[in-house]
């Protein structure tokens, strides 16, 4: 399967034009443009070939290459359906890269696959972990007048479920009429895929059953916003007939399903019939421009006793209406359901479901749910955060500032040489020392070490991602409150420096992420060489001397090792120099990097700009900054290497700079 580390290559291809792009190439260019994020990604026509009309005209047999990630027609058509792509690749990747491509099409504003078709598998598949990167912020009419807002991980909040899906052909585009009910009237935005769209009148027949998700997220004007609370819309592509299953896994799980349909016939009624009982709200959209629509209309008024459907919940299409007037009648009739008592459920809910249905679902590896039982054991015993960073460290800051300062003090003593008495050089050695010794291993440290150590490369990608999950939902419940109460105070007080890093404390003894756990590894790694060295400790009786060979692999994962220590501009030598020794080592000698690092003002988006570039996974969310500095290793394919000249790229993402609240602060640079 394809890793985002095969992505994240530098190779020549990185660079290669969309005019000499060829229809196998077509997976490779959307995989570049989504992780830019680029909102041209979908775009999959090349510039030479067949015309619309003969793509149109043209059924296409599609064969898929897993190995080697292409695409090949048996005609002569010079584009795919963008929904034909996307599957194709979702398929051929493994959890971690599906998970970056889903993140960065929701920041392109695109629908995200929720159920994957079933193609090389007996199951159709809910991308529930594919999800799990994914956070949005919004501000629901209920928090307009004290201007707060929710920041929350889309797959763990309880919204309604709006459900669109098609009952036999219809001569319009339920795709586009979506993106026109969740459009604002001047900012209308292509969410879904249809056929209007450049190459999506191309045949799906790999994307067909293919269920879409996307969310609407009011910004707390009552003028502008379409709906006062935050609403998921799903989107299944094709006939409900040839797709009872994703149909019904969508009863299940939505608010309300409406059906667009142009007629019903006594089989497709028997169909219908057979959801009597559902606790789901059922409306039909119906198309009156056809011709002899009596007996559609009859069966639909026979399905309004069945279903208990009441008179709104057949809206018809008419001729007196235009396209305008009808979109405002569909978002009239949601805005009004959001109104009654809807039932809220979240994507993780949904699992349940999909499982009592035979759906498969992502999350349901092995490895997987292992990983996420072991990091439940460690955050569970997290309950005020900042007494668990001061407990679990064992080395707060005041500490690690005190050791830094000592630290610091000793190197200076070092390089004076004689002029530095032999009293005063012993008397700093034994106060850095005292603190090294005083780092002990806690609990949590332990089973974090155990975890890393003994899993398997794939569950340590899995062990990371639940650690970054649970702490990332641990602090973020605490984190809105504070920012807004920072805000507040700090407008109040005017610019007051000293007040400033004292209001901003709470915010920042707060923050926990998998970080602060790398950061303590690199602690007591330190401490334990410290003792070895000054013989407190036998060098038999050394528990973390694997650590380092531990801290390289994932640097060759992808996952940034910290160079500064943030909290008191520190750079733990040892560890980052055994951990660089490493990764040399096991690069077979062939490590001629090549530095990069981005500088600038605080919140500028120096994080995303090399997340971007590179598909690298600085951490990066809102209200939080990067402190000290991180560094990432990307590979240079060897192709590329002599023109490069380097075998690798470090890329080095760094603190931002005029900082407010450390601004004009003693031993603030």
């Amino acid at each position: 399967q394809l890793r985002l580390r095969d992505l994240q290559k530098i190779s020549p291809e990185s660079r290669e034009t969309w005019a000499s792009m060829t229809l196998g190439d077509l997976p490779w260019h959307f995989l570049r443009k989504v992780m830019a994020p680029n909102g041209t990604a979908r775009n999959t026509r090349l510039v030479h070939g067949a015309t619309d009309d003969q793509e149109t005209n043209e059924e296409q047999e599609v064969h898929i290459d897993y190995n080697n990630l292409s695409i090949s027609n048996m005609d002569s058509s010079s584009s795919l359906n963008p929904l034909n792509v996307l599957c194709t690749i979702l398929l051929c990747s493994d959890s971690f890269l599906q998970q970056e491509i889903l993140s960065k099409m929701s920041m392109c504003q695109f629908a995200l696959p929720l159920l994957l078709p079933a193609l090389d598998t007996p199951k159709c598949t809910l991308l529930l972990w594919a999800m799990r990167d994914i956070v949005r912020k919004w501000r629901p009419h209920s928090l307009a007048e004290s201007r707060g807002f929710r920041e929350e991980s889309l797959v763990l909040t309880k919204m309604p479920t709006i459900s669109f899906v098609r009952l036999g052909s219809c001569s319009f585009s339920k795709s586009k009429l979506l993106n026109d009910i969740l459009s604002l009237s001047q900012q209308h935005h292509d969410f879904f895929v249809h056929c209007d769209m450049e190459s999506g009148n191309v045949p799906r027949e790999i994307a067909d059953g293919l269920v879409e998700i996307s969310w609407y997220l009011p910004a707390g004007k009552e003028s502008s916003d379409l709906f006062p609370e935050a609403i998921a819309v799903t989107n299944l592509h094709g006939d409900i007939e040839s797709h009872w299953l994703q149909f019904s896994f969508l009863t299940e799980v939505s608010s309300a399903v409406f059906v667009v349909t142009e007629s019903i016939n006594e089989r497709q009624y028997a169909l219908l019939s057979s959801l009597q009982g559902s606790a789901t709200k059922y409306y039909f959209i119906f198309n009156c421009k056809i011709e002899k629509p009596e007996e559609t209309l009859g069966f639909l008024y026979k399905l309004e006793s069945v279903l208990k459907l009441d008179k709104l919940s057949v809206l018809m299409r008419e001729n007196t209406l235009n396209h305008a007037q009808f979109v405002e009648k569909l978002q009239f009739t949601i805005g009004s359901l959001m109104e009654s008592s809807l039932k809220r459920t979240s994507i993780a809910d949904t699992a349940v479901t999909a499982q009592e249905l035979g759906i498969r679902v992502d999350e349901d590896c092995e490895e997987c749910q292992s990983t996420s039982k072991q990091v439940a054991e460690i955050t569970a015993e997290i309950k005020d955060v900042a007494k668990y960073k001061r407990e679990m460290f064992r080395l707060p800051e005041d500490r690690c500032k005190k050791l830094a300062k000592a630290e610091k003090k000793l190197c200076r003593m070092q390089w004076q040489g004689d002029t530095a008495t032999g009293f005063q050089a012993s008397q700093q050695r034994k106060e850095w020392l005292d603190l090294q010794t005083k780092c002990e291993l806690t609990n949590g440290m332990v089973k974090f070490i155990t975890g890393l150590g003994k899993l398997s490369q794939v569950e340590t990608h899995f062990f990371l991602k639940w650690m970054k999950y649970h702490l990332g939902h641990i602090a973020q419940s605490n984190l809105s409150s504070l920012q807004a109460d920072y805000k507040e105070k700090c407008h109040a007080r005017g610019d007051d420096p000293q007040h400033r890093a004292q209001l901003h404390e709470p915010i920042s003894s707060t923050s926990l992420g998998v970080e602060h756990f790398m950061r303590g590894l690199g602690q007591f790694y330190e401490a334990e060489c410290a003792m070895t060295k000054e013989g407190k400790k036998l060098k038999t009786q050394r528990q973390l001397i694997h650590l380092p060979g531990i801290a390289a692999d994932l640097m060759l994962e992808g996952f940034p090792l910290e160079l500064i220590n943030g909290d008191v501009s520190n750079i733990p030598l040892q560890w980052v120099t055994d951990v660089l020794t490493q990764l040399h080592a096991k690069l077979g000698g062939r490590s001629k990097m090549l530095v990069l690092t981005v500088l600038g003002g605080q919140s500028t988006g120096k994080s995303t700009l090399l997340n971007t570039m590179f598909g690298l996974q600085f951490a990066v969310s809102s209200g939080q900054h990067t402190r000290g500095a991180f560094m990432s290793v990307i590979k240079v394919t060897e192709n590329f290497q002599q023109e490069l000249g380097c075998d690798f790229l470090l890329a080095m993402d760094t603190e931002g700079m005029k900082a407010p609240e450390l601004a004009k602060l003693e031993d603030s640079y």
